[in-house]
């Protein structure tokens, strides 16, 4: 399919990405959460239920005052979603800043507003079992958390400034700290056979009895970490060093890297993820949110999420982008 931009928004300073009313002549512009999100769920939801979803999201509602705690904090959720149904929530008293599922279990980071040792606020893994309450395990003072978790090969793997915390996937237990060299951004995915992890310009494969093993060269600085199946692609910047037409290239392909496909200009690649059977790129277009699908030719679509300067979007279903901001779930159609 050819390169295109399929946008929701285009209408500069309107309450909604198509202007000012929420269904313009009765007609749903957005599958949106029909309700207070995600207790109450109201119908109709635009486009009827949906065939497949992420087994859960998270929404951090922050912006109304009476979802703040008594310290002023956000709450924050991690929700789990099943067709129209909310099937259950996990209420935290610090702000989600990743989540994952995985391993046997669900796993969220979580950060305080403050440290009660070191210089940085703590930062707790929570392991959400089918039954019981989450159960907590703190990162080591002063970690700082760079990357999304990720719940692969054996383990739950923290990407952090230094390097990647590995926790036990049986009970969430600190495992050890796997030293690297310092970076902004980090990424786990599992690749192939086995848990890597990006170190600048290589990746670095995570045993979880021996902790790094093999290394892979690549080149370029590595954006982003994701796979589908057992094809691992990276993200890569273009060959001036900018984030625009950003390249995904392939994981073991080796330096010089081997580009499977350059992202539509415009969209400036902050991130690379998937599922079992999708990939896409995040990143923003004039400053929004947006979301470029890929597929087996390329650019399968790019989705721009305008008026909503945050939003967290993911390609849950062929045809069905998941959009959260403000503390509302949406559902983009795609072709």
């Amino acid at each position: 399919m050819a390169e295109r931009i399929e946008s929701c928004a285009h209408l500069d300073g309107a309450t909604f990405a198509w202007g000012e009313e929420v269904a313009p002549r009765g007609r749903p512009m957005a599958n949106t959460w029909a309700g207070e999100f995600p207790w109450q769920d109201l119908k109709p939801r635009g486009w009827g239920t949906t065939p497949e979803r992420p087994s859960f999201l998270a929404a951090t509602l922050s912006a109304a005052s009476d979802d703040l705690d008594a310290n002023g904090v956000p709450r924050s959720r991690v929700v789990r979603v099943d067709g129209s149904q909310v099937v259950d929530v996990s209420d935290f008293k610090a702000q989600v800043i990743s989540i994952t599922e995985g391993e046997g279990a669900r796993w969220a980071l979580t950060r305080n507003p403050r440290a009660t040792e070191g210089s940085l606020p703590d930062t707790f893994l929570k392991r959400i079992g089918p039954v019981g309450d989450p159960v907590s395990h703190q990162l080591p003072i002063d970690a700082d958390p760079v990357g999304p978790i990720a719940a692969v090969g054996g383990a739950v793997w923290v990407p952090v400034r230094d390097g990647v915390v590995q926790f036990d996937a049986a009970d969430g237990h600190l495992v050890r700290h796997l030293e690297l060299r310092a970076a902004a951004h980090r990424w786990v995915a599992l690749a192939g056979k086995g848990a890597y992890v990006t170190d600048g310009g290589a990746l670095r494969r995570l045993d979880p009895a021996l902790g790094l093993a093999d290394r892979i060269d690549l080149g370029p600085e590595i954006m982003g970490l994701a796979a589908r199946g057992f094809d691992g692609r990276v993200l890569v910047r273009n060959e001036q060093g900018g984030t625009d037409r950003a390249r995904v290239a392939d994981a073991f392909g080796g330096d010089p890297v081997h580009v499977v496909t350059t992202l539509p200009a415009g969209f400036h690649a902050d991130g690379l993820e998937s599922s079992a059977t999708r990939m896409w790129a995040t990143g923003t277009v004039d400053g929004a949110p947006a979301i470029v699908l890929l597929d087996d030719a390329g650019v399968h679509a790019t989705v721009v999420f305008d008026n909503a300067p945050q939003a967290t979007l993911v390609w849950s279903a062929p045809h069905t982008v998941t959009a959260v901001a403000n503390g509302k779930l949406f559902e983009l159609p795609v072709p």
